[in-house]
Order: C-alpha cells, then sequence, then structure tokens
C-alpha cells in the first residue's frame, strides 16, 4: 500500500508540474508554486502586494505630531515674522504665552525623522526631497518676477539655484547634512543593545546640553547653533529612532493615565518656559553644594537644544503615538501628513516671508480686542496651511506624473549594483 501511495504521489506530481508548465507557457499563471514535504502551496503575487501595501502604511500618530508641529511653525511665524507683538505691544504677553506652548516644533519634526526613518536610508528619499525643495525655491522667485510686480526682490536669482549652499531654508540645509550620515547611524540602532542605546541617547543629551560653559553665556562648547547644527540633528534623530524602536504601547486604563502623565509634564514646563521668560520667576539658584550659580534662565532658553523644547517635544510626540486613531480620521490625517513639507517651502520662502507673511498685522487697527486679534491670527495660518496643502498635492501630482520617485529608486539601484 504505501508503495502504491508513493508512486501515485509520484505520478499525480509530474502530472500537476506538466499542467503547470503549460499555463506558465500560455500566461494564464500568474501564481506562485512551491512544494514543501510533498504539500503543494500557493503564493498569489496580488496578496504580496496587499502585504506589502499594509506593511508601508503610514502611522496616523507621526503624521498628527507632523500637522501639529508645521502648524506651530506658521503660527510662530506669523506672530514674529509678521511683527505681532510689535504691533500690538499691549498683548505682548499673550503673544509669548503662545510662543511657550507652541515652540518646539524643530525638535519634534527631528523625532518624526528619527521615529520613521531608523528601519531606511534610501539617498533615493534624499535626493527626492532636494527636488522638492529646489522646485519651490526657483519655482516660487520665477512665479514671483512674471505676475508680482510690485514685490520686493533683494536676492540675486542664482542663491535660489542653491538653496542647500545658501540655506534658502536652514532646517533643510542641516538636515541634509544629517541625512549623509543615516547609513552608519540607523546600522548603529540595528546593532546597539537597548543598554547601550540609552546610554549614547543620556550621554548625548547629557554633555551636549545640560554640561554647558555656565560662566560664560556666549560660548557655544559644542558649536549647537542654538538647536540648528548637524551634531544637534544627529542627537536628535537618535533620540527619535530610540522612541521608534522601543517604545511601550499601552492598552486599557493605563494608556489614559499615561496619557494625562504626558500632557501634564508639557503643560508644566510650557508654562514654567513662559514664567521665567517674562522674568516672572528668580533667573538664578546658587547650589551650595555644586559651588557655581544654575542660571534657571540658560536652561530655559528659546533655542531648540533647550531642556525645556526637549521635554515639550518628547512629550507631545509620545502622547501622539499613544492615541488610537478612528479609521475615517486616520485617512484624513495620512492624507495631509506626506504634503505638511510643502507648507513650510511655501510660506517660509524668503520673497515670501519678507513681502507677505512681513505685512501680516499691517492693515490691522492697533486697538482691536485680543479676542479679534487670535481669531485674525488663527484664520490666518489656517488660510496659510491650506494654500500650503493645495500647491503642495499639485506639486505631488505632477511629480507622480512624470514618476519622479520611480526614477529615483532605479538610479539608486543601478549604482548600488555597480558599485557593489
Amino acid at each position: 500500500m504505501e508503495e502504491i501511495s508513493k508512486t501515485e504521489m509520484n505520478s499525480n506530481q509530474k502530472q500537476f508540474f506538466s499542467h503547470s508548465k503549460k499555463f506558465k507557457k500560455k500566461g494564464k499563471s500568474k501564481n506562485k508554486i512551491t512544494m514543501t514535504n510533498n504539500m503543494i502551496s500557493f503564493k498569489n503575487k496580488k496578496n504580496n502586494n496587499k502585504d506589502n501595501k499594509i506593511k508601508k502604511a503610514r502611522n496616523p500618530g507621526v503624521d498628527l505630531l507632523r500637522i501639529i508641529s508645521m502648524y506651530n511653525i506658521v503660527l510662530n511665524h506669523s506672530m514674529f515674522h509678521g511683527h505681532g507683538p510689535s504691533h500690538f505691544p499691549k498683548y505682548k504677553r499673550n503673544f509669548f504665552f503662545i510662543h511657550s506652548f507652541t515652540d518646539w516644533h524643530n525638535d519634534a519634526f527631528m523625532l518624526i525623522s528619527g521615529i520613521v526613518g531608523f528601519k531606511t536610508n534610501k539617498y533615493s528619499n534624499l535626493l527626492y526631497l532636494w527636488l522638492t525643495v529646489f522646485f519651490y525655491s526657483v519655482g516660487i522667485h520665477k512665479y514671483i518676477l512674471l505676475f508680482k510686480k510690485g514685490f520686493i526682490i533683494n536676492e540675486e536669482m542664482y542663491k535660489e539655484y542653491y538653496p542647500i549652499i545658501f540655506r534658502r531654508y536652514g532646517y533643510f540645509t542641516s538636515y541634509f547634512g544629517m541625512y549623509l550620515f543615516l547609513p552608519v547611524l540607523n546600522k548603529g540602532v540595528e546593532f546597539l543593545s537597548k543598554f547601550e542605546f540609552q546610554l549614547v541617547i543620556i550621554s548625548t543629551l547629557g554633555i551636549l546640553i545640560f554640561l554647558k560653559e555656565y560662566k560664560n553665556e556666549e560660548e557655544d562648547v559644542f558649536f549647537m547653533k542654538g538647536g540648528g547644527s548637524i551634531l544637534w540633528y544627529i542627537t536628535f534623530y537618535l533620540t527619535g529612532a530610540f522612541i521608534g524602536k522601543y517604545r511601550a504601547i499601552y492598552f486599557g486604563f493605563k494608556k489614559y493615565i499615561f496619557c494625562f502623565i504626558y500632557l501634564l509634564i508639557y503643560s508644566f514646563f510650557s508654562y514654567l518656559f513662559f514664567k521665567v521668560s517674562q522674568n516672572e520667576l528668580p533667573l538664578r539658584i546658587y547650589n551650595y553644594k555644586l559651588d557655581f550659580p544654575l542660571d534657571i534662565k540658560r536652561m530655559i532658553n528659546p533655542k531648540f537644544n533647550a531642556p525645556v523644547k526637549i521635554i515639550q517635544s518628547i512629550t507631545i510626540s509620545l502622547f501622539c503615538l499613544q492615541i488610537h486613531y478612528n479609521k475615517y480620521i486616520s485617512k484624513i490625517i495620512c492624507f495631509i501628513g506626506p504634503l505638511i513639507f510643502g507648507i513650510f517651502l511655501v510660506h517660509d520662502n524668503n520673497l515670501i516671508r519678507h513681502n507677505v507673511i512681513r505685512h501680516l498685522f499691517a492693515n490691522q487697527p492697533r486697538n482691536l480686542s485680543w479676542d479679534s486679534v487670535l481669531s485674525f491670527l488663527l484664520l490666518k495660518d489656517v488660510k496659510i496651511f491650506i494654500i500650503g496643502i493645495v500647491i503642495d498635492y499639485l506639486r505631488y501630482l505632477l511629480f507622480e506624473l512624470i514618476r519622479l520617485k520611480k526614477i529615483f529608486i532605479f538610479i539608486e539601484t543601478k549604482l548600488k549594483e555597480k558599485l557593489s
């Protein structure tokens, strides 16, 4: 019986594979056929594509953090580039109160880069981002030359063609430099143990931020440039990568407790930052054990590498990542998320900043109530936000039409094949 069953199995297998070869020749079958332990299994290419799409699904928590951070950028630029405090001097304290709660956006974007970027280091992505910056830098300049005759143009045109060299967007210039180190950084993230990774984060943040030169306020020991240097971007990228790799996900009542703790810490340090900036708290405390004055104002300063900004950005990031999102809300958030960078490139362009944002409050009466000023500011920012999203969506459609991303990926793969 065993011999008969074996011969039957062999004959059945031969018949099956002969049929499968015929189907392959005719091109009727797109399924992959594998044989293990006398069992035949099918793998459909369509199912594989679906699995890939699921794996590449966007994280709504990360995209929400992008949206909030970008709105904070627009809000702060509108207030201070638009000369809000000088136009409404009696509301100066109110402007700085908003600023204290919203000025953590730069660190948040670097955290996002680490949270989502530690698994990939494609230079094709960097090339795509660079071309996006180039598109806006040159495109806005050309548009203003052709259609906006009343705009003041102080910059030479050639600078628009080199947005990184001439720092047309300071954030992207530092980000570009940091991205070049990504293969090395991501290998470290992959192979370091959790303890070793924690040690790197704690030591770099501790040395670069907390152990500053207290005797001379102006001295920048590690050339951090207030959080604008490549070194600082690398430091906070690694912090984001640690969160992305090891963050804990809580469920049930525990989740709400941690969300409440994150918001409480964020609110406390934001309010502390506001009180110190307004000189409403003592600025120096003498520490007898360490025998030097602890300067609170230097610890809570407006620079992006200030300890308060670090705490604000980390707590808000953890809060956004912890929330569970409705299916429809997730779709909206994940649609807007990829278009956020375009809002920055439109409204923070030098020509737009000097000719549009700078005169935001210029035509507003100085005797307006605070409610009117606040509603005007928020509505203007929403308008800037929507215009930026629409423009960047059109840019995205154009890039998709010419298949730019696929071209860059193809070039990258070919170069890797040649160099390997």
